[in-house]
C-alpha cells in the first residue's frame, strides 16, 4: 500500500465481507492503514462479533475523515430461503425501517444492493421521509 500513488490511496476503502473479514477485522486494518470502511449490512449479518448496527456505525464513522467525505453503507437484505449472503430481489421494508431507526443520529450515505433497484429505492426513500418527519 505504501507504494501506491496518492491518487489511488485517496480512492481506497475497506469493506467487511460475509466470510473472512468482519467489521472488527476491518477496524484493525484501518488502524494500520487509515483507509475508511464501507459497511455492508448483509455481510455484517453473516459475519460479526456481536455488534448491533448502531455499535457498528459508532466504530466505522470514526474511520472516515473530512477529506474522505460522508461514510458509506451498503444496504441489502438476505434472500429468503436462499444460501446465507445471497441478496434479496427487493428491499424488506420492515427490516429497513428498523435499520433506519437503529442508526438515528448518524450521517451516512446508503447504497442499496438490491436487484429491483428503482422500485426499492422509491420505497426506501418513502421510509426515510416518513421517519424524518416524525
Amino acid at each position: 500500500m505504501k507504494k501506491l500513488p496518492a491518487s489511488i490511496k485517496r480512492r481506497l476503502v475497506i469493506e467487511n465481507d460475509d466470510r473472512l473479514y468482519s467489521l472488527k477485522d476491518c477496524l484493525e486494518i484501518n488502524i494500520a492503514t487509515k483507509i475508511p470502511i464501507v459497511f455492508d449490512t448483509l455481510h455484517h449479518e453473516c459475519l460479526n462479533n456481536g455488534e448491533t448496527f448502531r455499535d457498528a456505525l459508532e466504530g466505522l464513522v470514526k474511520t472516515w475523515r473530512n477529506i474522505d467525505g460522508v461514510p458509506m453503507i451498503d444496504y441489502s437484505n438476505q434472500a429468503p430461503g436462499q444460501k446465507i449472503g445471497k441478496h434479496s430481489k427487493s428491499i424488506n421494508l420492515d427490516e429497513f425501517k428498523r435499520f433506519i431507526e437503529s442508526t438515528e443520529g448518524f450521517d451516512f450515505d446508503i447504497m442499496l444492493e438490491i436487484k429491483d433497484k428503482e422500485i426499492s429505492v422509491s420505497k426506501a426513500q418513502d421510509i426515510i421521509k416518513k421517519y424524518r418527519n416524525q
